[in-house]
């Protein structure tokens, strides 16, 4: 029997955004709080995280993931802000926020949602809040520079960019880190959204 593969899917980064959350990170850092930072290439924007599953399960999610994708044209969008999950009194997961098209973004992200139920893979409970992961907290350690430093970043925006594929990646996880490698990527083949949402 094969063993299974965690994977999500996600749309990548340009490489200026990824060059420019890099250089937030380095100012977060400035911290020295106890974080694990994620390494930029490691920073998608994750539309849904599938978990493990069986191997002979991607050649499915592949046709799935091609008729939600001919659904969607391109979407701009435009990383902006700087914050906490929960909250930044309790902060458990450091993100950066998206702006520009998330109404579109939103339902490419239920059409992806939508085609994976009857492939057995089981459906997000929480509403879909786009955002781009690049800490988690490990302890409570100078946790007050942190802070501070989360509040004069707020403002942090990155070039906007046009999100054009999906891709299907698989996630190996290392005593250094996860490593990601895509299994499969299909364009956006719609219209262009028309709401700036």
């Amino acid at each position: 029997m094969e063993p299974s593969i965690r994977s999500f899917i996600a749309i990548d980064l340009t490489a200026t955004v990824r060059q420019q959350i890099i250089e937030l990170i380095e100012d977060l850092r400035k911290s020295d709080a106890q974080v694990a930072w994620v390494r930029v290439e490691g920073i998608h924007l994750t539309l849904k995280f599938l978990g493990n599953i069986a191997p002979q399960l991607i050649e499915q999610i592949k046709p799935a993931l091609m008729r939600a994708a001919c659904q969607t044209g391109p979407l701009r969008i435009e990383p902006a802000g700087c914050g906490a999950f929960p909250d930044s009194k309790a902060p458990r997961v450091i993100w950066v926020g998206l702006g520009g098209q998330t109404g579109p973004l939103a339902e490419l992200a239920r059409r992806v949602e939508n085609e994976l139920i009857p492939l057995g893979c089981k459906p997000e409970e929480r509403p879909f809040r786009p955002h781009l992961t690049v800490g988690r907290v490990k302890g409570r350690l100078k946790l007050h520079s942190l802070q501070e430093l989360l509040v004069s970043h707020a403002g942090f925006a990155a070039e906007p960019f046009d999100a054009a594929e999906i891709v299907l990646y698989k996630s190996e996880l290392r005593p250094d880190g996860a490593r990601y490698s895509p299994l499969f990527t299909t364009p956006f083949s719609g219209n262009p959204a028309t709401a700036d949402e």
